[in-house]
């Protein structure tokens, strides 16, 4: 099982081909068509004895409008390319499912309600007792790199976190020792609680800015017969997807606030879910947004950083990416070969690339994230290990 596609960063802003601007084309009666993954369990999957929440509610809904679910099935890593590919032209009626959140654009589509809540979720042993951000302290937390919950606890001292690309890495090291709790997709890691470690597990949702979102089921916009229609079969089944989030194992209850859905400067005059130093992790967090933006602020080489807490934070946050000490035997990573690259101008690039990222090749932006100490600490401890 893989879940390359299960933590969706939210946002598509691709322009959408000039067919897709077309009157939409009435589903033929008595079949729905529908587009969706092949490989994404707990929610698609062509193949297998489980198809997924997604699958197994489109087929409900199809049954309830009196057709009949066909599939055109599509790899969704890139939904710019999925959705232009299949709803926007028009090989399908019904693009299952996309979040509602307005900031994530999706042109020439309309979407029906919100028919599902997913959020990250706190994975820990059932006798831990973790009711906020602070009851995390001091323990050993799996985080998936570059996630909402990666860079919150990133933006704080206090927490020791170990960074995976993949959900089950996560949940395998947690089952090692290697960690002591863990902050992963919740669905994804509801559904492996449930199928490979048999609920051993107590897995939580959390809420705060960046942490959650609600699915809905896409049409080609002004297709609002469909639209209404799916909605109505969506109200109709409302239980019918309770149990279809229980059977996959979808965390539910009540959410654990790890920061503040507000804006920054309202956190900041306030108390946090656990106390005025949360508070300000939360309006960094809310001020960050999650959205990848570049960094204008003219870098200057760190001076004076402190070389030792540089290396711990490295070896907690950046070490999965670029091995411990930065020896990472891929030669496009191994950061100790930054002097032999960019000569005396290793230091500016090397905080210029900290503070803006390197989103397409899943470096995230800590820009607006880390403090200038923190930057300066990291970049400290790079000149110890330059060749």
């Amino acid at each position: 099982m893989t879940t390359r596609g299960k933590i969706r960063q939210y946002l598509i802003g691709a322009a959408c081909a000039a067919g897709a601007l077309m009157a939409p084309a009435a589903h033929a009666a008595g079949v729905l068509r529908v587009c969706t993954d092949p490989d994404n369990l707990p929610f698609s999957k062509a193949d297998g004895p489980e198809h997924g929440l997604y699958v197994e509610l489109a087929n409900m809904v199809a049954r309830r409008m009196g057709d009949t679910a066909q599939y055109v099935w599509w790899l969704s890593f890139s939904e710019k390319k999925a959705l232009r590919n299949t709803l926007l032209n028009d090989k399908c009626d019904a693009y299952f499912a996309l979040p509602v959140d307005p900031e994530y654009k999706a042109p020439g589509v309309q979407r029906t309600q919100a028919f599902l809540d997913m959020s990250y979720a706190i994975v820990a042993p059932t006798e831990d007792k973790i009711n906020g951000l602070a009851d995390l302290r001091g323990k050993r937390v799996a985080v998936l790199s570059g996630s909402a919950p990666h860079i919150l606890l990133a933006s704080q001292k206090g927490y020791t976190t170990s960074s995976f690309v993949l959900n089950e890495d996560a949940m395998n090291a947690l089952e090692k020792g290697e960690v002591d709790a863990a902050i992963l997709w919740g669905p994804s890691a509801g559904y492996e609680n449930l199928t490979r470690f048999h609920s051993r597990w107590r897995v939580t949702p959390v809420s705060g800015e960046g942490m959650s979102g609600r699915m809905a089921v896409a049409v080609r916009r002004g297709n609002d017969g469909l639209a209404a229609d799916i909605n109505q079969a969506l109200i109709d089944l409302r239980p019918d997807i309770v149990a279809l989030a229980d059977k996959y194992g979808f965390p539910r209850g009540k959410p654990i606030q790890l920061a503040s859905a507000s804006d920054g400067s309202r956190s900041m005059q306030g108390s946090g879910a656990n106390g005025p130093a949360d508070s300000l992790v939360q309006a960094r967090v809310a001020r960050a947004g999650f959205i990848k933006t570049a960094d204008t602020t003219p870098p200057a080489a760190a001076t004076g950083g402190d070389a030792k807490a540089g290396r711990e934070f490295f070896n907690s946050t950046c070490a999965h990416c670029h091995s411990t000490d930065g020896a990472s035997p891929i030669s496009a990573r191994d950061l100790r070969r930054l002097k032999s690259r960019y000569k005396d101008q290793w230091p500016e690039t090397a905080e210029t690339t900290i503070k803006n990222g390197r989103p397409d090749a899943g470096m995230p932006t800590w820009g607006g994230i880390l403090s200038q100490k923190d930057i300066d600490d990291i970049v400290s401890f790079l000149t110890t290990i330059q060749k």
